[in-house]
């Protein structure tokens, strides 16, 4: 590593360490939490089972990704072979694939239990939506699995025939990997689709539906002064974790794909990193929004903060 990259390195890797702790104590709390929940009373609610599947797969997303941050700083030219890049892109695929999916899954729940729709659908999933529950999960898994190991197969079908070829020059490697980042990226990109169009169809229904709510609610206070719906501000808190939660899911796709896609076209190396960078962030900072927007979340972790603030004053 050159000298004059040393801080620019140091600087990253900070960066890194403050976006893994944050990912492994939230994801790792909300785990922790429905696994004692589960343990004393051998269930689980709905909504438990999707959060608790979503956090354990942000978890495992949040370690890789800032792994593989901090090997391209510490190593710069450890993603340069084949043989460290390929394992390294099939996990990230399978975990990030599950992690999109999970949260669609997460989005379709809210949608169905929150909105108000009158449609026949809407009346027929919201009485069913608990049982399917483990269903969407388990075909979330199946999903992934079928987009991971069509990758797989494919990846090394390539590095064999890469392999047999007899050009070994550092431009036949080079046009290797950026051929299997293009695929990665078409792979991603396919996969992702579906997901994702469910995430936004599902999150768009709410936003209009509980906007709808907000406004019959602050018509009626409107109309007679003297009423107050305490509810209205629990909606308006509601449509704000679903618009915040629809913005950070679109910028985390369009930044990681972007990473991907252009990681063999782009030379300015900080366009990359920050796109890496805003990519790792996504597994904490909407689960720390999830934790504050679950009442049994966030008054379990007062009462840790509390304790945390008691013993600390009892130290010093």
């Amino acid at each position: 590593m050159k000298k004059s990259s040393v801080p620019v390195a140091i600087f990253y890797m900070m960066i890194s360490a403050m976006e893994l702790s944050a990912g492994v104590v939230t994801n790792g709390y909300i785990v922790a939490l429905n696994c004692i929940d589960w343990a004393k009373s051998r269930t689980l609610t709905s909504n438990d089972k999707i959060i608790t599947s979503l956090a354990f797969s942000r978890f495992c997303l949040q370690f890789l990704v800032t792994l593989g941050n901090a090997l391209s700083m510490v190593y710069p030219n450890i993603f340069d072979r084949l043989q460290t890049l390929q394992p390294y892109l099939v996990i990230w695929m399978f975990i990030n694939q599950v992690s999109l999916c999970f949260a669609s899954c997460l989005s379709v729940f809210y949608c169905v239990k929150i909105a108000t729709f009158n449609q026949c659908l809407f009346s027929w999933l919201k009485l069913k939506i608990s049982r399917l529950v483990p269903l969407l999960l388990l075909g979330s898994v199946l999903y992934c699995l079928v987009t991971t190991v069509a990758f797989t197969s494919f990846i090394y079908s390539y590095s064999v025939s890469s392999h047999n070829s007899t050009d070994l020059s550092t431009n036949s490697t080079s046009d290797n990997i950026k051929n299997l980042m293009e695929f990665t990226f078409l792979i991603h990109s396919v996969g992702s689709i579906f997901p994702l169009i469910v995430f936004i169809a599902s999150s768009v229904l709410l936003i209009i539906s509980l906007w709808r709510h907000i406004r019959k609610m602050n018509l009626n206070s409107d109309l007679n002064p003297s009423f107050r719906n305490p509810s209205t501000d629990a909606h308006v808190r509601a449509l704000k974790s679903v618009v915040s939660f629809f913005i950070i899911y679109n910028i985390y796709f369009v930044t990681s794909t972007f990473s991907i896609g252009n990681l063999s076209y782009l030379n300015a190396e900080w366009i990359i990193r920050v796109c890496t960078f805003v990519a790792a962030a996504y597994p904490s900072v909407h689960s720390i929004i999830l934790i504050l927007g679950n009442p049994k979340l966030k008054l379990a972790s007062a009462k840790i903060l509390h304790s945390a603030n008691c013993c600390f004053r009892e130290v010093t």
